[in-house]
């Protein structure tokens, strides 16, 4: 399944089901050209398969709405190119198939590429012919076809096979210019001396096709057996990659070469190589290893960064320590060497991380928290200084076929993690995310401070205020005792004057009758003797003796 990614490597688009051969967005990203394989059963007796079906793989491009992966397009070889066409054979090559089997279909087209042009016309390359069709947009038909078994054009200066990446270049009423990779070699047969870049000019007025261009490999002799490209750049230089071969190279319109370069060791495939500009900025975090032959204090630690996708790293910086919680060193910066940056410290470091820093000195990534693998005693011995490689067997070196060996249930084989203290962690767990750490630190460092806060507030602000507000009920208390005691000489009779408030500018300043506004002035103040309260039992029973 096709999808598109953006610069953060995220999905942001994807296809239903299709093969590796093309996936081509166009219309501004808004839809998409792509090939599939598909199984067919066929009557393959022509190819002396008579005693049972036989099965072919058809091939079939479609053009797709890449929002909503509707079909827009649809084309199928065996609707318009027969397989008497190929020349490749069942049973032929790697890739052939045989034609017995439905996992076996025979691959007699295997289309690989697919342009289109202005017009709404398709250019498609087929590997097994050895041909390139202009595929009509509106019924599919095949308009023309440059070389092959049943050729539209004659051929002036030049032949291919087992081509691959056919693009337009440039096409008017009379004229058509395209380029292909022709790889002249399938790991089985070889047709050309070497593998090249072509650009073929086609005059469809006099039925020829001419060679103007041909981009040569550095190295005489170089073929691809399989894949391979040729990329025309905004400059007119062109962009090649070598298929199967480990190299790209670049050259003039005129065919000057200006780069080859290896980006691997041998063997590794490249099915396309495309030159743009581009800025990566992967989402993940950079990846870091580290490695000491031993943990003694002056075994060399050996660093192992990269960050796949990220394109704006200038260099790397790299930290040690001794504890996870402890104290970080900055060990070095040094520029970044290739995929993978390789750095070595004279000093054991259990504990290790990197940062990926750009040409201004901007961080752009921190690795986790790493812990050192350091080789046991016995393992050390068969390691290197600066790695350890894969082990070939099991057992040493004269043991044969050693067998498996089981360790005892509860040994510990983790070094980070010490069993005797319940299983914790006393320099830390080895794969912390330094962000997050730093990230906790913040949130206990804002914690303190919230609480530093909450007691200034409270002390400095409501302590004050809580005080006052005790005061104040004190002296309610206290005014509520003195009304007590005057209420209670009212109903004695000790007591049956007026009563006037005091003067509000003389009482406290925490007192509520100074700030209520009241004024000075007299006014009758009721004793409990004065008011329509139920009569005592002396009082009734003078009532009744005055009645008698």
């Amino acid at each position: 399944m096709p999808i598109a990614l953006c610069a953060q490597y995220s999905q942001v688009g994807g296809m239903a089901s299709s093969d590796m051969h093309e996936f081509m967005p166009i219309n501004g990203g808004k839809t998409a050209l792509m090939t599939v394989y598909q199984q067919r059963q066929f009557d393959m007796s022509p190819w002396n398969i008579k005693t049972g079906v036989g099965w072919v793989m058809e091939s079939v491009f479609q053009e797709v709405d890449i929002e909503t992966s509707k079909v827009l397009f649809e084309w199928r070889s065996l609707d318009h190119v027969d397989p008497s066409n190929s020349y490749t054979l069942p049973s032929a090559t790697d890739t052939s198939g045989t034609g017995l089997h439905v996992s076996e279909p025979w691959d007699y087209f295997h289309i690989n590429s697919i342009d289109k042009n202005a017009d709404g016309d398709y250019l498609i390359s087929s590997r097994h012919t050895s041909a390139i069709y202009k595929v009509s947009g509106k019924n599919g038909s095949v308009i023309w076809r440059l070389h092959g078994s049943n050729p539209t054009f004659r051929n002036i200066n030049f032949s291919f096979s087992q081509q691959h990446d056919a693009r337009w270049l440039y096409e008017n009423k009379t004229h058509s210019v395209v380029s292909l990779y022709n790889n002249g070699y399938n790991g089985f047969n070889q047709t050309h001396p070497y593998s090249s870049g072509m650009v073929i000019l086609i005059d469809h007025i006099e039925k020829t096709a001419l060679q103007v261009r041909e981009y040569l490999p550095k190295i005489p002799g170089l073929v691809s057996s399989s894949q391979g490209n040729l990329q025309r750049l905004p400059n007119n230089n062109v962009f090649m990659g070598w298929g199967n071969n480990v190299f790209v190279s670049e050259h003039s319109e005129e065919g000057e070469l200006v780069l080859w370069a290896s980006f691997a060791e041998a063997p590794v495939m490249n099915y396309r190589a495309m030159k743009f500009e581009w800025e990566g900025n992967p989402t993940d975090s950079p990846a870091l290893w580290t490695y000491s032959r031993t943990s003694e204090p002056f075994s060399p630690t050996t660093f192992y960064a990269s960050w796949n996708g990220a394109t704006r790293i200038k260099s790397w910086r790299f930290y040690g320590a001794h504890d996870k919680d402890g104290s970080w060193t900055l060990l070095d910066d040094i520029d970044k060497a290739g995929f993978e940056t390789e750095y070595h410290n004279a000093t054991f470091f259990p504990w290790t991380r990197a940062e990926a820093v750009n040409k201004d000195g901007v961080i752009l990534g921190k690795s986790e928290v790493k812990y050192t693998f350091v080789p046991s005693p016995d393992l050390s011995l068969f390691c290197q200084d600066e790695t350890c490689a894969d082990a070939p067997a099991y057992g040493l070196p004269d043991e044969g076929d050693a067998p498996i060996t089981i360790p005892p249930v509860g040994v510990s084989t983790v070094p980070w993690v010490d069993l005797e203290n319940g299983g914790t962690y006393p320099s830390g767990f080895p794969h912390v995310d330094a962000e997050n750490e730093a990230a906790e630190h913040d949130r206990q460092g804002k914690k303190q401070v919230l609480s530093w806060s909450a007691a200034v507030l409270f002390f400095g602000i409501l302590g004050p205020l809580y005080f006052i507000y005790r005061r104040y009920q004190r002296h309610q208390r206290q005014d509520l005792c003195n009304d007590d005691a005057e209420s209670a000489e009212s109903l004695t009779g000790r007591s049956n004057q007026n009563k006037t408030p005091a003067n509000p500018n003389v009482l406290p300043w925490w007192n509520w009758r100074r700030w209520a506004g009241e004024k000075n002035t007299s006014g009758p103040y009721f004793a409990l003797s004065d008011h329509n309260y139920p009569p005592t039992y002396e009082q009734r029973r003078a009532r009744m003796d005055r009645r008698d």
